[in-house]
């Protein structure tokens, strides 16, 4: 998942990237890193600015509930994915916990988010669930901060909330509707990410909701715009999100660069 750009002479990489992942890339990462003159990330990663966009997505004041637009066998295979237990029902802990109570929990999981944040909060309980503890973005930003690198952000907190906002909420609801096809959807992913292949990562079979092109497209071209300057300097090191390396090797492609990589699209 790097690709290099090459435009008079000056090297840079892109590392499309996966939020979250079962396996780390923490040993290749540092070489790249340690050779970058400045190192780029789509949005700041601390803490901070992570408690703003979580803050962004309660709102106690609306008794609106993701579940309320859920039907119960889709509240119930959501509670099983992320609960297993609920489907161990000779085990010693339905001692102390019935499956309304897991129900029950899963519900106040979720309770007072807003649909894009509820919606993040129960994939990634699941991925976890599923071993997924790495990031590559993550990954990538603690070691550009423990080598003292340069460190660029290409959006705001401000910006990339509100592209969270703007995912389309019925793309939410269908995706959470297909909870039944969860566990192919991340092996599909994974398979996809480990080969390159940026075509078939984009038309997978189930539509993932923020992969739309309010989403993907119209943030290329930003990505693209803010990024050139210290691209023709050479020794940059961008971490974008997989999806979007489609539409930027093409933009850079344009703007006089050579991409070579695992896979490029026509």
């Amino acid at each position: 998942m790097i690709w290099q750009a090459q435009k008079n002479g000056r090297i840079s990489h892109l590392v499309g990237t996966a939020h979250f992942f079962p396996y780390s890339f923490r040993n290749s990462l540092q070489r790249y890193v340690e050779s970058a003159r400045v190192v780029m990330f789509e949005g700041p990663l601390d803490d901070d600015n992570m408690a703003r966009v979580r803050e962004a997505g309660i709102d106690k004041e609306n008794s609106y509930h993701i579940f309320n637009e859920l039907d119960d066998k889709t509240i119930a295979s959501i509670t099983d994915a992320l609960v297993p237990l609920c489907r161990a029902r000779h085990s010693s802990y339905l001692v102390t916990f019935s499956k309304f109570d897991l129900k029950d929990t899963v519900y106040e999981m979720v309770k007072d988010m807003r649909p894009w944040l509820a919606f993040f909060t129960l994939w990634s309980g699941y991925l976890k669930r599923l071993g997924w503890k790495y990031s590559v973005d993550l990954e990538g930003y603690q070691i550009a901060m423990e080598l003292g690198k340069k460190i660029v952000f290409l959006e705001t907190i401000e910006e990339q909330i509100e592209v969270l906002q703007n995912i389309a909420h019925d793309n939410i609801i269908f995706f959470l509707s297909q909870v039944d096809r969860w566990k192919d959807f991340a092996r599909e992913y994974v398979e996809c990410y480990l080969d390159g292949d940026l075509e078939k990562l984009k038309f997978t079979r189930v539509r993932f909701p923020s992969r739309h092109h309010s989403v993907i497209n119209e943030r290329d071209k930003i990505f693209h715009q803010r990024m050139r300057a210290e691209l023709e300097k050479g020794q940059v090191l961008a971490f974008l999100g997989a999806p979007h390396l489609r539409g930027m090797s093409r933009l850079l492609v344009e703007d006089g660069y050579q991409v070579k990589g695992p896979w490029l699209p026509q």
